[in-house]
């Protein structure tokens, strides 16, 4: 960002962090003072490009089919556990990975754009993942003896923990961040000091990933690019542009008028960028037809975003950004009822965008510089209530780009037979990678140095294993 805008955000932030909460500032907890001293010693800058683009499955995702086991005694325990949920083995999409298996799988028949790009190299799967504060074993989850993070089933808090990883008290006065922005406060000045929009762009309206303490994300249409606008009376755009030319006197007022000013003046920088760019001829999905199977609807909803995101990268350099975090979501995940009819809808739309989005990489140059993460609340309870299962904890998920270290399963399939260390006594798959794990591996082929990655993932010290090495 400019010298001047970044004062103009700093003084709202600071202004809003004082009328909400006191003294909040001056009250900071160690971490971040800590942060602090990292800024201070900030990366220097490189001539490299890299980007990470979270794709976030709102409801928690039933990873339990989302890979299955294919072998015959994995697969009668896979079947015996989900009775009502369970895949028929001979539609599964049969994947050969080069490491890590232990026992044959095959993924979801929805993901056949997803098999494609695993067994091309390009996509990594990873076993187990899910919201930790430290080890847990079952033995400590059944008698309720672990630290867990808080509200472990609840959506809103899990969706904020996987985005923020912090466990915070109700009466914790300090400014709330996301490890999204806890990455840009420490490296969007030095690794983008020609920067005149913000490293953190959401193509998914407001979300903890990409909350700074420092510094402020971007939310971005997908749909045409707007500042100021009234087709019904064009004159009141120039009174309200006189308007907010005028410093207000009311530190509220001032405030507000400092922040609109300054959402005006990127909008129209970002409308300019891309009114520039060379139009993609990548395909991405299309609007659904009338009467189109719910697949169409939901790969078009994230192909949206995802083309966005793929344009942004293609303006990185007139935006003068070099390293760039995009979020984007797709919802409907929470398959309480009618799971059999609608995952596979979500998931065959999921894996077209992913694959469209994808395919542009290559288009624009930066396969191996983009890396795309799926995330999600929680997985789902291995039993069906009957039509679909309930919220769970440990899951499956996925990694896709040219520096990932594709055709791989990192972590360890899970052991679903009766009696398992890795099933608790109410059937919730125990996670064995904390979602910090694999946020910090993430973040360290992101240009996060090794000394501060405890300060963006702060769970992390708990953990033995400081990478998982899904990335090249």
């Amino acid at each position: 960002m400019h010298s001047d805008r970044s004062s103009r955000r700093t003084f709202l932030r600071r202004s809003l962090a004082t009328l909400a909460g006191g003294s909040a500032l001056l009250a900071a907890p160690h971490s971040l003072s800590l942060l602090n001293a990292a800024w201070a010693d900030a990366v220097p800058a490189g001539s490299d490009y890299k980007a990470l683009v979270c794709v976030f499955l709102l409801g928690g995702n039933d990873g339990h089919n989302l890979i299955v086991p294919r072998a015959e005694v994995e697969y009668a325990a896979y079947a015996s556990r989900r009775r009502g949920l369970a895949l028929p083995r001979s539609a599964l999409l049969p994947i050969n990975p080069v490491d890590g298996a232990g026992f044959a799988l095959g993924l979801h028949p929805a993901l056949t754009e997803l098999q494609q790009l695993f067994e091309s190299g390009r996509l990594a799967l990873l076993a187990n993942v899910g919201a930790l504060l430290e080890p847990v074993t079952r033995q400590q989850y059944d008698q309720r003896s672990a630290r867990l993070p808080p509200q472990l089933f609840s959506h809103n808090d899990q969706q904020t923990f996987w985005q923020a990883l912090e466990a915070r008290s109700a009466v914790d006065t300090t400014p709330a961040s996301g490890w999204g922005g806890r990455i840009a406060d420490l490296l969007h000045a030095s690794a983008n000091p020609d920067a005149t929009l913000a490293m953190n762009m959401s193509l998914a309206g407001a979300n903890p990933l990409q909350v700074g303490r420092r510094t402020e994300g971007l939310s971005v249409d997908v749909g045409a690019i707007r500042s100021i606008e009234n087709d019904v009376d064009p004159a009141s755009v120039a009174e309200m542009e006189a308007l907010l030319a005028v410093p207000q006197s009311n530190l509220l007022a001032e405030t507000y008028r400092r922040h609109l000013l300054g959402a005006v003046d990127d909008y129209r920088l970002l409308r300019e960028a891309l009114a520039g760019a060379t139009p993609l001829t990548t395909p991405f999905p299309p609007p659904p037809a009338e009467g189109a199977p719910a697949a169409d609807r939901f790969a078009f909803a994230l192909g949206r975003q995802l083309r966005r995101a793929a344009e942004l990268v293609s303006v990185r350099q007139a935006l003068g950004l070099r390293r760039q975090i995009f979020f984007c979501s797709l919802g409907g995940f929470d398959t309480h009822d009618a799971q059999m009819a609608d995952q596979p809808q979500l998931l065959a739309g999921l894996s077209r965008a992913l694959h469209a989005f994808h395919a542009a990489t290559v288009e624009l140059g930066v396969e191996s510089d983009v890396t795309t993460f799926a995330a999600s609340e929680f997985g789902r309870s291995l039993t069906s209530n009957g039509d679909g299962s309930d919220h769970g904890w440990g899951n499956h998920l996925f990694v896709l780009g040219g520096a990932v270290r594709g055709r791989r399963v990192f972590g360890a399939m899970p052991d679903l037979a009766a009696g398992s260390q890795d099933i608790a006594a109410d059937g919730n798959l125990i996670p064995r990678i904390a979602a910090d794990q694999y946020g910090a591996t993430l973040g360290r082929w992101f240009g996060v140095p090794d000394s501060s990655l405890d300060l963006v993932f702060p769970n992390l010290p708990a953990f033995d294993q400081r990478d998982l090495g899904f990335m090249a």
